[in-house]
């Protein structure tokens, strides 16, 4: 097996974490190669199909790409900015709105398909001295403590040298199992539904979310009157759901929305997949960092996913970039556990914050049916306190790296 050369860094996983992480390191100074197994188009062409898999972008996420030269590219794309967002139960009449307005913002957040984010970052990495590594695997990665290198092996194509290993390859990481990093976990016994749908109503620039004894359903507002479904059912329901007609599926939506939008009249690929709450028990060894889905995974409903792994990207970025300043070993441990001091924390609280939504609405017949409408009827009304939770959402939780809430770079 052929030696192919040495990196400060190598990133396994280019999609939109590992992208951002491998491209902020290399505008600041690092030599870096990324490793991807299927790299995407960076050509756009902005017809009639949509991705079944988008994203609820943070304000915080916003800055992070305008920092990273990423956002224009996004949105000569498609994106599509959502004013408010309105959650109701099947149960009772009662309505919680979060408007953008109440707190003298322009919009919540945007929603953008996950493959338009990966292509933006892609469109920059090969503007930078990025060793782009695509269609291979991850064959194995040996340490060297005496001199503090990583041996990355590559199925068919040869073997890499880097001081730092990052594991942004997602949630069934190799980086994470070849490094014996072990998880904690916990199954939701929930799939989610995804895919874009056309309503014969407007939906006004709004997300919508119902929950239901099954589980929420949502509407992601998007361009062109199109909105993404996320619609959570019990994980046994999986196949049913997208096997069904696609007649049968526009009217199963109808339902699971109670009809909000209307009518659906058109709708494009589906997929779904299962949930589980992951949490890398570790993020860091020496000379390894997991960022992303490696190192975290969430119930999805409130769409904070990728702006968690976001927000791990900067934060990891900031951290090698002042240790590199002040010659510290950036690959060392106590300089990587400054990283994981900064996010664990944050990503543990998202996690059960999520959590305790799950459980509220979830139905069990007793106390929880009593008090959901009630609850949703006071919050609604506190409006000091949805307000914090707006900008919380919208902004991320302190500390948050330079890059998620001042621009540094305009493109």
């Amino acid at each position: 097996m052929s030696q192919m050369g040495e990196v400060d860094v190598a990133v396994v996983g280019g999609g939109m974490v590992g992208a951002a992480t491998a491209l902020g390191l290399a505008q600041a100074g690092f030599k870096v190669a990324m490793i991807e197994r299927q790299p995407p188009s960076t050509l756009w062409f902005c017809a009639c199909d949509y991705s079944p898999r988008v994203s609820a972008l943070t304000r915080a996420s916003e800055m992070i790409l305008r920092n990273l030269g990423a956002w224009q590219g996004v949105e000569m794309r498609r994106i599509h900015p959502f004013q408010s967002m309105r959650i109701w139960e099947e149960s009772g009449d009662a309505e919680l709105v979060f408007d953008a307005a109440s707190v003298k913002q322009p919009n919540l957040g945007y929603v953008v398909e996950n493959n338009v984010v990966q292509s933006a970052l892609w469109e920059q990495l090969e503007h930078h001295a990025v060793q782009l590594i695509c269609g291979y695997e991850l064959a194995s990665i040996q340490f060297d403590s005496a001199s503090n290198q990583a041996c990355l092996a590559l199925t068919d194509f040869g073997q890499l040298s880097a001081q730092l290993v990052i594991g942004a390859d997602g949630a069934f990481s190799q980086v994470r199992q070849m490094a014996g990093i072990g998880l904690d976990q916990h199954d939701y016994a929930q799939c989610a539904v995804v895919g874009c749908v056309r309503t014969q109503a407007s939906h006004q620039d709004t997300c919508w979310q119902r929950y239901r004894a099954e589980g929420p359903f949502a509407f992601l507002a998007m361009p062109d009157n199109i909105s993404s479904i996320a619609w959570y059912l019990p994980v046994e329901k999986m196949a049913w759901a997208l096997g069904l007609s696609d007649e049968d599926y526009r009217e199963q939506i109808y339902q699971a929305s109670d009809g909000r939008l209307g009518a659906v009249v058109e709708t494009w690929e589906r997929a779904a997949f299962p949930l589980t709450r992951r949490h890398a028990q570790h993020y860091v060894k020496p000379g390894l960092v997991l960022v992303g889905d490696a190192a975290h995974t969430i119930h999805p409903q409130a769409g904070q996913g990728v702006n968690l792994g976001l927000l791990d990207a900067a934060v990891l970025i900031d951290v090698l970039t002042q240790a590199k300043a002040q010659n510290e070993a950036y690959a060392s441990y106590p300089v990587l556990r400054r990283y994981e001091r900064w996010r664990r924390g944050d990503n543990a609280l998202v996690q059960r914050s999520m959590e305790g939504f799950d459980w509220l609405f979830k139905s069990d017949k007793g106390v929880k049916d009593a008090m959901r409408n009630p609850f949703l009827s006071l919050a609604n009304l506190a409006g000091p306190i949805k307000n914090l939770l707006i900008k919380q959402a919208l902004f991320g939780r302190e500390p948050l790296p330079n890059s998620a809430k001042t621009l540094h770079y305009l493109p």
